[in-house]
């Protein structure tokens, strides 16, 4: 008998903590590159290096000018010149809207990863207790496997789409599973069928990849689930209600220039490592070494039982990784309950697609830069059912099983919570190339700027002219206008600070008094702060 007042105590205390974990030091450290293009385009409807027209020297502009409303085919222009064109859309109104509602500060803008992994985590618990209603144990194993989560807490402290899409994958995921595991339900519930295809579609247009989830849905109802005609025609029909805009997005809309941004991006790093070599962990050639060690990586965590086992031990975690395997079939095959083993092979399907694609994807390319857990991420949840169920398997054999599981269960545990200590100080951690980072520079600057300026001054921007593996359209560009842009996101529109980009600095951001008179606002000391 479940005590759901004792339930819902857990669920709270662990939901606290969980908030703890993605709020502490969320507002320390300075957005990174990646971040920075989020927030431009979010929040300043401009892409990392857009508005030459305004801000290419010699012109000067002012903030007034920076924030000039410049309509939907600008802010769409800027959405598909940047940040992979147009593969952030939901997050980007959802930055948009934190940024309006509580301001532009880091953790603002970071807050928006926290409230979509927290919504995820609730849907894992709410989808857990729905699988197992009369067990208490099942649902808050799940939540904490989750809420432990190195991913999902390194990454509910950056202003990035990856916690957006892994919601509402997981979302999909659960509304579909509603549609069709129950076999003698020959007709779709409305709302389950409405929560799918909205799902799905804030899916799509969260990340292009996500694609994947729905290609993966699609392969267990035709060939697991042996689903009745009636429902296979319902979804068929219903995912229309995504299908099409998402390919008129594609076609028509800023992602219409997506495949020759990646077309572009995969020869720049190729090239690169033609010329320069490798840059271990991220640049590498795509050989079956690398793709082997890369998919050993990825695998092993998604797994709560398999985290991090191959970077800290090499050959054993691989032969521990190929050990859980043979452990997840072999318990699954014996499942008698035909629902619920079918609900692990959905989770194997959702995990090892993108996987799959993303070798195939390394191998086209020559190189490993998109070989990353970021873009087979959305098998994390999967991965903490599997975990939680072969968990629960092996708890109920012998004294000897059951003890070695615990000791490999509270040795996870431990290692776990310790790879998320790093990102409170912000030094070397999985998943991200960022640290050593201080405070934001740009909102200190244009504090500084507001409070020196006077009428008759001039604020003058550095122009670093970074080349290392620019887009297209930033090859062209006389001077380098994100120092400039950064600082402006901190102004607002009724400013009219006079300011121009000044191509001697590479650095300095210099306040130009009136009498000719140079005063150092900030000095980014050869890139230092620049993150």
């Amino acid at each position: 008998m479940v005590n759901k007042r004792r339930l819902f105590l857990f669920f709270l205390g662990l939901m606290l903590f969980a908030a703890f974990l993605r709020l502490y030091h969320i507002n320390s450290f300075g957005l990174f590159g990646d971040e920075k293009q989020s927030a431009l385009i979010a929040v300043a409807n401009t892409n990392f290096g857009g508005m030459r027209e305004l801000l290419t020297p010699p012109a000067t502009f002012t903030p007034s000018d920076f924030w000039e409303s410049r309509g939907i085919k600008s802010w769409l222009d800027a959405d598909a010149r940047g940040d992979v064109s147009g593969n952030s859309l939901v997050h980007d109104m959802m930055l948009k809207l934190f940024a309006t509602l509580f301001g532009k500060s880091d953790g603002a803008l970071r807050s928006v990863s926290v409230f979509f992994n927290l919504m995820t985590l609730w849907l894992l618990f709410y989808w857990a207790r729905r699988q197992k209603s009369n067990q208490e144990f099942w649902p808050l194993g799940i939540l904490l496997l989750a809420v432990i989560e190195p991913f999902f807490v390194i990454y509910s402290q950056q202003a990035r789409n990856y916690t957006t899409s892994i919601f509402f994958t997981t979302a999909s995921n659960y509304f579909f599973w509603n549609l069709v595991d129950k076999v003698d339900q020959t007709t779709a519930k409305p709302k389950d069928l409405v929560g799918w295809i909205l799902a799905s579609l804030c899916a799509l247009f969260s990340t292009y990849l996500t694609a994947l989830v729905l290609v993966g849905q699609f392969i267990y109802l035709i060939f697991v689930s042996k689903s009745p005609w009636n429902k296979i025609k319902n979804m068929a029909i219903g995912s229309f209600a995504f299908v099409i805009p998402f390919v008129s997005w594609m076609y028509w809309g800023p992602g219409q220039y997506f495949f020759n941004y990646q077309k572009d991006a995969g020869k720049q790093y190729l090239n690169y490592l033609n010329f320069n070599g490798p840059v271990i962990g991220w640049i590498e050639e795509s050989n079956l070494i690398n793709l082997f060690k890369r998919s050993v990586v990825i695998l092993s965590d998604i797994f709560f039982l398999t985290n991090d086992l191959y970077r800290r031990h090499g050959k054993f975690g691989v032969i521990m990784l190929v050990v859980f395997f043979f452990l997840v079939i072999t318990w699954v095959t014996k499942i008698k309950e035909k629902n619920e083993k079918n609900f692990y092979i959905f989770g194997l399907i959702q995990i090892l697609l993108p996987v799959l694609v993303l070798i195939i994807t390394a191998i086209d390319a020559g190189t490993t830069t998109g070989f990353f857990l970021r873009y087979a991420s959305f098998g994390i949840p999967f991965g903490i059912f599997i975990s939680a169920g072969l968990i629960e398997h092996l708890f109920k054999s012998n004294i000897w099983i059951k003890s070695l599981c615990a000791l490999v269960v509270f040795t996870q545990l431990y290692f776990l919570i310790f790879q998320i200590k790093p990102l409170y100080s912000d030094s070397h951690q999985k998943y991200t190339f960022s640290e050593n980072r201080s405070k934001n520079p740009y909102p200190l600057i244009a504090e500084k700027i507001i409070s020196s300026y006077q009428p008759g001054d001039t604020v003058l921007y550095p122009s670093k002219m970074n080349n290392f593996l620019n887009a297209k359209n930033l090859q062209t560009r006389v001077a380098d206008v994100s120092d400039a842009q950064l600082v402006n996101l901190y102004f607002n529109s009724q400013m009219n600070f006079v300011q121009k980009i000044d191509t001697i600095y590479k650095d300095s951001v210099i306040l130009k008094k009136k009498d000719g008179q140079k005063i150092l606002i900030f000095d980014f000391k050869q890139g230092k702060y620049r993150f």
